[in-house]
């Protein structure tokens, strides 16, 4: 029978077990030159003893449980990493030799009743640029198959690193396709500077060079020639800034330059020189000759960031201006008040819209769509709302803006078709039409999903009408096709929306094998009065009557575009004027209205 031990007897366990430092330790080691090997200042080590302690790691739930708070030891501000065994094992540097996984998992000694010793020392890299060594003892208990069930030890970090141990700290990790430093490197080179230039009046420059369409030349050209023109650029980039600066493949198209030190004035005129290194003369590959060009992202420390991890996101959003811009390629990153307001507000949307989803506050309204020959609803459109935690129902304008430019706009999408399937399931009586994006649904998880959905009932999908919207159609109208013939084999059929607003031609309307075309509004409201807008109407109803396609008229707001459109043969009508958008689906069908053709 296993006795399971307790913590205090783990420990001393750990103190018996041999001290790994001792094997790793040799006072002759040296560099070529024979000067003594010197910690760098990246470690971050102040000498500072934090103690040791003491835990437990139950492997079979990965569980770990602590003595102490024992955050401060490994450079954290909170435990959250230190709560299991997976996420521990993040915080180990990728150049530690061992680990406290590895000396466990891979012993070869068996657990007799009383436990495994163990004892390692291994490099942690809690954040950028902060590094120590850690030593681990203790003794692991083995399951009735004898394999590794539960851990006692204690951890404390070494005050004191053998020179081989330094000598792993200082060596760095180069990218294989570029040369530069790997990221990990980058980041530790990035505090190293920092530090080392803390008293230096001009302080350092950080920036960051994004590579323009890199994942179309990946498409269109292969990965072999991308990784190509990364390595050609990385190589103009070093060939324009000092010896002394330093270059990281930070991200597969991102490369990060520490200029160190440098003056924030300048930072300008050396982004302006590295985006004309670049753009100068075409890249030569195995494709043949490519153009190329980059925009730039850059931080003045301490000036406008004072760690690390603050220059590296202030880059990231410098980077991201620049990328939006098109009157220039670089961005210097500035904290100003507008800016840091925006960003609250942004947080603190984001917090809304994400709590109303999480806590099912997103619900659907039902706009009616009116049959213009028969004036019965023929249909309802479903739009996105969203309660408050008083009860209020609000728009799309509350929601959708927000997530679209915050990047969760496909989160709305997925419950809103989510909704509009149960919508469909309760009620058989009725047809619904929703709105779904382009970016949406044409990521394969939407479709996955989608087919998920309508496998409960595949009944619903003959009375479900998917509405993309027509200007993100034509950015790659394979794709688009694709997705829309996807769509009618679940059995729903699929229309296009806001049609006129975009730049989609009468031609690729041809191509789309769509089912309904939604007019745009801004070519119906004032359809009384502009003989332009009647013109494009007509001409678009007489090719959509070729080829088969229904067609509905929105912001439909008076009797008068009503008996037009009518008498134009429009199929369906749809505005406020005929029928205002409801929390809820009408349980009886309306009166007919009485439009004359």
């Amino acid at each position: 029978m296993l006795r399971t031990p307790d913590i205090n007897e783990s420990r001393r366990g750990a103190t018996m077990a041999q001290d790994p430092g001792q094997a790793l330790a040799d006072p002759a080691l040296s560099k070529d030159d024979g000067s003594e090997i010197h910690e760098p200042e990246a470690v971050h080590d102040t000498g500072e003893d934090f103690g040791d302690a003491t835990y437990s790691w139950n492997i079979e739930t990965d569980h770990m449980t602590w003595s102490v708070d024992a955050a401060p030891l490994f450079g954290l501000r909170e435990m959250a990493s230190l709560g299991t065994g997976t996420s521990f094992a993040t915080l180990v540097d990728q150049a530690s030799p061992t680990s406290r996984h590895a000396e466990i998992f891979e012993s070869d000694r068996k657990d007799l009743g009383t436990g495994v010793p163990f004892a390692a020392r291994y490099l942690v890299n809690p954040a950028p640029g902060v590094r120590f060594w850690v030593e681990d003892t203790g003794r692991w208990f083995a399951n009735e198959a004898g394999r590794p069930r539960l851990v006692h030890g204690v951890c404390r970090r070494v005050l004191a690193p053998t020179a081989e141990e330094l000598a792993i700290v200082t060596k760095r990790h180069f990218d294989p396709a570029t040369g530069a430093l790997t990221r990990a490197d980058f980041c530790n080179s990035l505090a190293h500077a920092i530090d080392a230039n803390a008293k230096d009046s001009r302080g350092i420059v950080v920036m960051m060079v994004a590579i323009d369409n890199l994942a179309q030349l990946n498409k269109t050209y292969g990965y072999q020639v991308g990784d190509e023109v990364i390595a050609a650029i990385v190589r103009r980039l070093r060939s324009t800034i000092r010896r002394r600066d330093i270059l990281g493949r930070y991200a597969t198209n991102k490369i990060g330059i520490i200029l160190a030190p440098s003056l924030a004035e300048h930072m300008e005129f050396v982004a302006s020189r590295l985006g004309s290194a670049i753009r100068s003369t075409p890249i030569d590959t195995s494709a043949g000759p490519i153009s190329a060009a980059v925009h730039i992202g850059g931080v003045a420390v301490p000036l406008e960031a004072k760690t690390t991890m603050e220059a590296l996101h202030a880059c990231e959003e410098a980077l991201t201006d620049a990328g939006e811009r098109h009157d220039t390629s670089f961005t210097a990153y500035c904290r100003n008040p507008d800016t840091q307001s925006k960003r609250t507000t942004n947080r603190e949307s984001t917090d809304i819209v994400l709590s109303a989803l999480n806590e099912r506050r997103i619900r659907l309204a039902y706009q009616p769509i009116i049959a213009s020959q028969t004036g019965e609803v023929a249909m309802y459109e479903s739009l996105v709302r969203m309660v408050t935690p008083e009860g209020e129902w609000l728009g799309a304008g509350h929601i959708v803006p927000v997530a679209e430019r915050l990047g969760f706009l496909h989160l709305i999408d997925h419950r809103v078709v989510e909704l509009a399937l149960e919508t469909l399931r309760e009620r058989p009586d009725i047809v619904l039409t929703v709105n779904v994006g382009v970016a949406t649904a044409l990521h394969p998880d939407w479709m996955s999903a989608f087919r998920a959905q309508l496998a409960l009932d595949p009944s619903v999908a003959r009375r479900l009408i998917v509405e993309i919207t027509e200007t993100s159609l034509i950015e790659d109208i394979n794709a688009a096709r694709t997705l829309i013939e996807g769509i009618k084999e679940l059995g729903a059929r699929v229309a296009i929306d806001d049609f006129g607003a975009g730049h989609t031609s009468f031609r690729n309307m041809r191509l789309l094998p769509i089912d309904v075309l939604k007019i745009d509004g801004t070519f119906i409201k004032n359809l009384a009065r502009s003989a332009d807008d009647r013109f494009f109407v007509q001409t678009l109803l007489q090719l959509a009557r070729h080829l088969k396609i229904e067609t509905v008229a929105e912001w439909v707001q008076d009797e008068e575009t009503a008996t037009l459109l009518t008498s134009w043969r429009v199929e369906y009508l749809q505005g406020d004027f005929l029928g205002k958008a409801h929390d809820g689906v009408p349980r009886h069908k309306a009166d007919p209205l009485k439009l004359t053709a």
